[in-house]
């Protein structure tokens, strides 16, 4: 049997166009080799095929023409937005391209169009991708409501965002008519700044849609003479009752643990009630989440 031929040391690392490997000295033979993955037709990979999407998208990035742009959920991956575990595992790659071009067609990949003056490039790790921004509007076909929100409060989240609710809204005025606009719209109305993940949003959904005051987000609590209390997830100031939601960390985490005990012991000391929820609690409609919620407020209120 003859010896298989050693790929060129630039072509082990990363993906390749097959052209790129013919221009090497590589035959079609050896580019059809077991030790390769074709995760795209005209592109080749050392090893097996490519999992993440990052990888995918890089793979994909070696064949793509220079207008065309990771769209959708695959650039929401690659930008790190928040999306639900059944679009996450979606292991297509989305290709958008100016309007009146032709967009891919393959497998694996689903080809979009948009108006040249809407494609709005960013890189990531070298990969050309649609903006945060644009690709919230595309996944307004895909996405429920709830979803869309949690996108939306991360793209204005954290203390330094690059964009605030007002953005949303704007970005939205020219795309009257479009396909999933109307759900994007109240997405929009119901994102707010400084949301910190995406199970706060569902938290705060969830009070809402309950007919309960909406509460303020990420609150900075402080005392009588204005020292730093903490800052906590949800709260209604009128009631001095706040909403904290306890992730695995907080039960797995010795030292966290100790923190939340002391740090809910300082809020009640001053007049605070802490009201404390899950994942779990916010299973089924979070029916008894609402209770205790609901009961808090009236007491308070009383």
């Amino acid at each position: 049997m003859p010896r298989r031929v050693s790929l060129p040391p630039e072509l082990m690392a990363e993906p390749f166009a097959v052209a790129f490997g013919r221009s090497l000295g590589l035959t079609r033979r050896r580019l059809q080799g077991p030790d390769l993955s074709a995760p795209f037709r005209g592109v080749r990979a050392a090893g097996p095929p490519p999992i993440t999407a990052l990888e995918r998208s890089r793979s994909y990035a070696e064949r793509m023409a220079p207008t065309h742009l990771i769209s959708h959920h695959t650039a929401a991956l690659l930008h790190g937005l928040p999306l639900p575990g059944w679009l996450a595992a979606d292991p297509r790659i989305h290709v958008t391209v100016p309007a009146g071009t032709r967009a891919p067609q393959m497998n694996g990949v689903v080809g979009h169009e948009l108006r040249h003056e809407l494609l709005h490039a960013e890189f990531v790790d070298g990969i050309p991708v649609t903006s945060p921004l644009q690709t919230w509007i595309d996944l307004g076909t895909v996405l429920p409501l709830g979803a869309l929100v949690a996108v939306a409060d991360h793209l204005c989240g954290g203390e330094r965002p690059n964009f605030v609710p007002d953005d949303l809204r704007r970005a939205l005025l020219p795309l009257a008519g479009r396909r999933g606009v109307k759900r994007l719209r109240e997405a929009a109305s119901l994102a707010r700044a400084r949301v910190e993940s995406p199970k706060e949003t569902q938290t705060r959904l969830l009070l809402v849609d309950a007919g309960l005051p909406e509460p303020i987000v990420n609150y900075v609590i402080t005392d009588a003479e204005g020292a730093f209390l903490a800052r906590v997830d949800l709260a209604w100031l009128q009631h001095r009752a706040c909403v904290e939601y306890e992730g695995d960390g907080h039960r797995t985490d010795r030292a966290q643990f100790r923190t939340d005990i002391t740090r809910r012991e300082r809020l009640e000391d001053h007049g605070w009630r802490v009201i404390r929820v899950s994942d779990d609690d916010l299973q089924n409609g979070g029916e008894e989440f609402l209770r205790r919620v609901r009961a808090t407020l009236q007491a308070r209120e009383r």
